[in-house]
């Protein structure tokens, strides 16, 4: 859908507050994240964070520069909470102090925790309208997602948000098997939601089976929101092919779920993920050196949070992104990002670092099929792609693109499992 299609209302939830000017956004950071640091020497549910400064030869004077304070990991509160099982010593927001948790298993499969305030919960809400709105979303619709509930963090604020701008709420969980997905199907037919929430995985599993029913799952969708998890349709080619496939306007989102509010989304403008500025820093920063990169380089998204009850200071989360700060045609100051992948999906080939996304970029021209990639360090990427294409061409086209040998097996199309969640797109090594 083109930009220069116009909303009937607004372009913004509230101007006053996505549009203040970038400088004094820097200033009251600046300023909110001094307190953080404050706070971190001031409180004794923060030992585990003055011991873990001071060891980097800082104390609690005057903030330093956010580039001189180190980053922390998750792997780092992983070894905590293995040193004081089961929670650590790391979180600010403990079960006892909690109205809500949540729980996500990650990539590791070892669950996570995150405990959530009701300071904290009343402040995802506020980030979570504007969140809605930038999508197309408005009252009286009807949105329907497939994602998890119950401890998911997706589920956290057990619809407030949706409830906030008279939204109905059409929660179907993932499509984990097609009869599954057919019910959902059928139900979408019956209600006409005018917006939907799913993953490029569930998109291909319920267009599958919604032609198995004879039914034309782009006269349910059209005209709705489609907010969809799947990084490649950030780029101009696979996100016109989805809109024009299913007639929908087309959003992209990104988040982490151990940092509460922390939730991004594309306004119909395409130039980024959106992040809250009401409570957030984004630095992108070359992962040897802990420095930031220029607007448009990759590295690792590190976030810095404020005036929440949950801490976070220099949290790098080892997602691969790059960051632009120019302005945005919606009007919204805040900082944005472009999601290209996870650091541990990485395979480095001949001194490049190749992501999946950079494969899926690649076999756009194919009509984006479904691949799996083999991390690691490598002389060649090697790859497994469904195509009705040769191995050698299919090879040749990525090579072309990526600059670097390729090593193809080709599938029969449909071969590879569809994901009820997050596509994985990676394998090991044969």
């Amino acid at each position: 859908m083109s930009p220069s299609v116009s909303f009937e209302d607004r372009e913004l939830w509230d101007a006053s507050v996505q549009s203040i000017p970038p400088d004094q956004l820097k200033a009251r950071a600046e300023a909110a994240l001094a307190r953080e640091w404050e706070r971190v020497w001031s409180s004794d549910d923060l030992a585990f964070y003055q011991d873990f400064y001071q060891a980097a030869g800082l104390d609690g004077s005057a903030m330093p520069s956010l580039s001189r304070i180190p980053s922390l990991t998750k792997n780092d509160l992983r070894r905590n909470e293995a040193e004081f099982p089961p929670f650590g010593t790391h979180r600010s927001v403990r079960l006892e102090h909690s109205l809500r948790m949540g729980m996500s298993t990650g990539t590791t499969g070892k669950p996570w925790f995150v405990f959530f305030s009701k300071h904290d919960l009343d402040e995802m809400l506020k980030i979570r309208v504007p969140y809605l709105w930038r999508v197309g979303l408005r009252p009286g619709g009807r949105f329907a997602h497939s994602w998890p509930l119950g401890l998911y963090p997706s589920a956290v604020l057990g619809g407030r948000d949706y409830a906030a701008l008279d939204i109905l709420e059409i929660p179907m969980g993932p499509p984990f098997t097609d009869e599954v997905a057919a019910e959902h199907v059928r139900l979408w037919q019956m209600l006409r939601p005018t917006g939907y929430m799913l993953t490029g995985s569930q998109l291909q599993t319920y267009d599958r089976v919604a032609r198995g029913l004879g039914i034309d799952l782009a006269d349910v969708m059209e005209g709705a929101s489609l907010l969809l998890s799947e990084a490649s349709c950030q780029f101009e080619g696979p996100r016109s092919r989805i809109e024009e496939g299913f007639g929908v306007r087309l959003h992209n989102l990104s988040g982490a779920s151990e940092l509460p509010g922390f939730t991004s989304t594309d306004c119909r403008f395409h130039t980024g993920l959106h992040v809250s500025a009401n409570h957030h820093v984004v630095q992108v920063v070359d992962p040897e050196t802990g420095e930031e990169v220029v607007d448009g380089e990759r590295g690792h998204l590190v976030v810095s949070a404020f005036g929440l009850d949950a801490f976070a200071l220099r949290y790098d989360l080892e997602d691969i992104v790059s960051k632009a700060t120019e302005p945005c045609p919606c009007g919204e100051t805040g900082p944005r990002y472009t999601f290209w992948g996870r650091g541990a999906d990485a395979a480095t080939v001949q001194g490049r670092r190749i992501l999946p996304m950079d494969v899926q970029l690649a076999l756009d021209n194919l009509g984006s099929p479904e691949f799996r990639m083999v991390p690691g360090d490598a002389d060649v990427l090697r790859l497994s792609v469904e195509s009705t294409k040769s191995a050698g061409d299919v090879a040749a086209l990525v090579e072309e693109h990526l600059g670097v040998r390729s090593e193809v097996a080709i599938l029969e199309v449909g071969s590879l499992p569809r994901a009820s969640f997050k596509p994985r797109r990676i394998e090991v090594a044969r």
